[in-house]
């Protein structure tokens, strides 16, 4: 009895769930961390089969295989979202006979760090894999992710959205209509799911969480953000690349407009029609060139008459001292100048007056002069992309040597 005390002792205070019992496979003794883990008091467990209680029939066939060759068996299960290794021995009772004794080990932790560690990689792999497919397009990278991910994880429904745009996914509008309100990294709860929200630049993941990823979905979806949102920056800057290549191929093609051109004027006049197809951000646009003392105006995108037959005294210029010699620059307060012009009646009824008034401004020189002033015009008070302001200061710097180039000639020819 001493030896049975004990031993009770001991079970009772392991840190870990333990149980035994009889010969036919029913519980007779449960410690408290066994308890714990099921979710049940001691007098609901007793005198019940395992099978009843965790609803898994291929227990007791273990419990037989236990008991019959009297060797230990070793088996992993889940039991209310936590991992198990469970380790069933042979006992023998007081009648005997054999039962069964078992110490149960959690092994959550390890599990899910070694299913996190797996479904990263996978990821990885995913996003690797669609970048190599969609190129330079954002929606179809995410759409070929998501592809790669059902296929992977078909048990996981993952649901995509554009903004408030259902993409790709199972869902329902009312599950749509609440992510819709959700901004930020999130586990809710929708008609007895668990669901995750994952936030992407205007994109957003909605993932229906199972069981056993529950744990780790936190941490799996701030892996897969940052992950995505990378991926989307290369995707970004391979599009700026090829649209710059192709802005660029344009840029040549405006030089090239000379030699189908009469003169300077109609020569620039063609180059700032073809210009302001390259640089998204101009609402309207004027060429200016320098003609003794003054500039005239030869060219006008979306313009009226008012700026078209305008004159400038080269002393009136605003633009060129705060440029710079064959340079580009956006001046945030124009229209303060333009106020404080002698044309300022002409400047306000083209607009430029306005606090909105936003101009992108090359000035492309030969020697001391200033030749040519090209004014890319925004009046949303939107500032003009790094790619819009590399390709005008291309253009200056291509200009500034081909018409040097093509005055050199003509004083040759002169002579």
């Amino acid at each position: 009895m001493r030896y049975l005390y004990f031993l009770q002792q001991f079970f009772d205070r392991l840190p870990a769930p333990a149980f035994i019992k009889d010969n036919r496979g029913r519980y007779m003794w449960v410690n408290k961390e066994f308890e714990n883990a099921i979710g049940l008091t001691e007098e609901k467990i007793i005198g019940k089969f395992e099978s009843v209680i965790l609803n898994d029939e291929s227990v007791e066939e273990l419990d037989r295989k236990v008991m019959r060759s009297r060797k230990n068996q070793v088996h992993e299960s889940m039991i209310n979202g936590r991992y198990y290794t469970i380790h069933r021995m042979p006992i023998r009772l007081g009648t005997g006979s054999y039962g069964v004794a078992g110490i149960m080990y959690d092994m959550t932790e390890k599990i899910l760090e070694q299913t996190l560690y797996q479904m990263q990689s996978s990821v990885e792999k995913i996003i690797i894999d669609s970048l190599s497919e969609t190129n330079t397009d954002t929606l179809e990278f995410m759409k070929s992710m998501l592809r790669g991910f059902n296929e992977q994880y078909p048990e996981v429904n993952v649901i995509l959205l554009k903004g408030d745009t259902h993409i790709m996914g199972d869902a329902e509008p009312k599950l749509i209509e609440k992510v819709n309100n959700i901004d930020e990294i999130k586990t809710f709860s929708f008609e007895k799911k668990t669901y995750q929200v994952i936030p992407v630049e205007n994109y957003k993941f909605v993932v229906c969480v199972p069981a056993q990823y529950v744990s780790i979905s936190k941490a799996l979806s701030t892996f897969l953000s940052s992950q995505v949102l990378a991926a989307i920056k290369i995707i970004e800057k391979q599009r700026a690349h090829e649209e710059f290549g192709e802005k660029l191929e344009a840029i040549i093609r405006m030089i090239r407009l000379w030699e189908s051109s009469p003169s300077l004027d109609s020569y620039l006049e063609s180059m700032l029609s073809e210009l302001v197809k390259i640089i998204p951000e101009a609402q309207r646009a004027s060429v200016w060139v320098l003609d003794g003392k003054n500039y005239r105006n030869v060219a006008v995108y979306n313009y009226g008459k008012e700026v078209k037959n305008a004159k400038i005294k080269a002393t009136e210029d605003s633009y060129c001292p705060s440029i710079g010699e064959n340079n580009i620059a956006e001046l945030t307060e124009a229209y303060k100048a333009s106020l404080q012009s002698p044309h300022k009646d002409i400047w306000k009824r083209a607009g430029v007056t306005d606090p909105n008034f936003l101009p992108l401004v090359g000035s492309v020189k030969i020697g001391e002069k200033n030749l040519v002033i090209i004014s890319l015009d925004n009046f949303e008070g939107k500032h003009f992309s790094e790619s819009s302001k590399k390709i005008l200061q291309v253009l200056v710097d291509l200009l500034s040597v081909f018409l040097a180039n093509k005055q050199i000639k003509q004083t040759r020819n002169n002579q």
